[in-house]
C-alpha cells in the first residue's frame, strides 16, 4: 500500500495553496486593477492569504466562497466581518456553520451589492461618473483643522459635531447604515486614536474620516498597510506629527489612485 508521508503531505498543500493564490491574484488583477497596481504582487498575496484565512473561520471552503469574501475585502475594507457599519454582514457571516456555505454566500452578495449600490451616490457626480472630490476637500480642510484635546468636558459635542460632519460629507451612506451605527464608528475612531497616543479632535476626526471610507479594520487591513505602519510608527514621538504623517499619506494614495483610475479610463 502507498503511504504517504506527513512532509509529502504538507508539500501537496503548499503546492495546492500556491495555486489558489495564483488563480485569485489573476482574478483581482483583471477585477481590481487599481488595487493590484497600488499594492503590488506581494502585498496582495498577503491580502490573498488573509482572506482564505478569515473566510475559514466563517464556513467558507469552497473556492468560489473564499475568492468572494477576498473580493469583498477590496470592495468594503478588509475588515469588514467586524465593521459597525456592516452589522448585515456579521449576521450572516455568523450563521451556523452547517448552513449551506453556497447559499450563505448568495444571500452575502446580494445583501453587500444591495449596500454599495446605495452608498455609490456619495462617490460620483449626478451623471454617474466617478468623483471623490468630497471626500479629498475633507482631508484637506483637516490639515489646518483645530486640535483640542478629547476629554470629558467636550467629548459630546465632539461626538455630535464629528456625526454631523460626516453626514454633511456622506449623506447617502449615513442615511443607509443610519444614526446609531455612525455613532458606534465615531466611537470606535476614538479607541484607535486611544491605542496610538492620538487623543486630539484633529487625529480622531481623520482616523473617523479614513475609517468611513476606507473600513474601521484600517488598523489591520492588509490592503491599507502604510495605515498601521503610520499608527505603530514609534520613531514618531509627537502624535500630532503621527497624525500630519498619516494625512499626507492619505494624501498620496489617493492621488496615485486617482492617477491609475484616470489612465484606465484614457
Amino acid at each position: 500500500m502507498l503511504k504517504i508521508r506527513q512532509a509529502q503531505m504538507d508539500t501537496l498543500e503548499s503546492i495546492a495553496i500556491r495555486a489558489f493564490e495564483d488563480r485569485t491574484y489573476e482574478h483581482l488583477q483583471k477585477y481590481f486593477p487599481g488595487h493590484c497596481h497600488l499594492l503590488g504582487e506581494k502585498q496582495m498575496r498577503r491580502v490573498i492569504q488573509q482572506g482564505w484565512e478569515k473566510s475559514k473561520s466563517y464556513g467558507f471552503t469552497g473556492e468560489s466562497c473564499v475568492r468572494m469574501y477576498i473580493e469583498f475585502m477590496c470592495l468594503l475594507g478588509g475588515g469588514f466581518d467586524t465593521d459597525p457599519l456592516l452589522t448585515w454582514a456579521a449576521e450572516i457571516l455568523n450563521e451556523p456553520p452547517a448552513a449551506d456555505q453556497v447559499a450563505r454566500g448568495d444571500r452575502f452578495h446580494a445583501r453587500a451589492w444591495e449596500y454599495i449600490e446605495q452608498i455609490v451616490p456619495d462617490y460620483r457626480d449626478p451623471d454617474g461618473t466617478p468623483n471623490t472630490t468630497r471626500f479629498a476637500a475633507e482631508l484637506k480642510q483637516l490639515r489646518t483643522a483645530p486640535d483640542d484635546a478629547l476629554g470629558p468636558h467636550n467629548l459630546g459635542a465632539f461626538d455630535h459635531a464629528l456625526q454631523a460632519r460626516l453626514r454633511q460629507v456622506f449623506p447617502a451612506k449615513c442615511q443607509y447604515v443610519g444614526t446609531e451605527r455612525v455613532q458606534l464608528l465615531v466611537r470606535a475612531a476614538i479607541g484607535s486614536g486611544a491605542r496610538h497616543g492620538i487623543t486630539g479632535t484633529r487625529g480622531i476626526t481623520l482616523i473617523a474620516t479614513l475609517m468611513f471610507v476606507l473600513g474601521s479594520g484600517l488598523e489591520r487591513d492588509p490592503l491599507l498597510p502604510w495605515i498601521a505602519a503610520t499608527l505603530n510608527d514609534r520613531t514618531i514621538r509627537a502624535p500630532a506629527k503621527r497624525v500630519d504623517k498619516l494625512y499626507l499619506q492619505a494624501l498620496g494614495i489617493l492621488r496615485r489612485w486617482w492617477d491609475f483610475a484616470h489612465r484606465a479610463r484614457t
